[in-house]
């Protein structure tokens, strides 16, 4: 009797578990933007504004990073934590290419 009971109740919860992963997949929280870099408010700071959402970013990479004024498309995936640069949904920025077709102001590095 209560091997019958066992097996009653290891075949609902496997049915349980099959339906909870017949699901759709969950969305991905990846970032997909591109627009042209801008200088952040702080220092080293760099921002975009998406090209198509006007979303503003704030983007943060690791290794190599766009010169101000360049045109970018990115994907990245958002960050939790704090930031110093205050403006802009941060970003840590995976992968990024120059855009060339993006028309973007290149403005002069600030004076150091």
């Amino acid at each position: 009797m209560k091997r019958a009971m066992l097996a009653v109740a290891a075949m609902v919860l496997a049915g349980a578990a099959v339906q909870a992963g017949a699901g759709p997949a969950p969305a991905s929280n990846e970032v997909h933007a591109q627009g042209c870099v801008q200088a952040g408010v702080e220092a080293r700071c760099l921002v975009l504004t998406d090209a198509q959402s006007g979303k503003l970013y704030n983007l943060m990479f690791k290794g190599e990073r766009p010169a101000v004024g360049d045109g970018i498309q990115f994907t990245g995936v958002p960050f939790d934590g704090v930031t110093v640069c205050m403006q802009g949904a941060p970003v840590r920025v995976t992968t990024w290419a120059r855009k060339d077709s993006l028309q973007c102001a290149k403005t002069p590095a600030p004076k150091q």
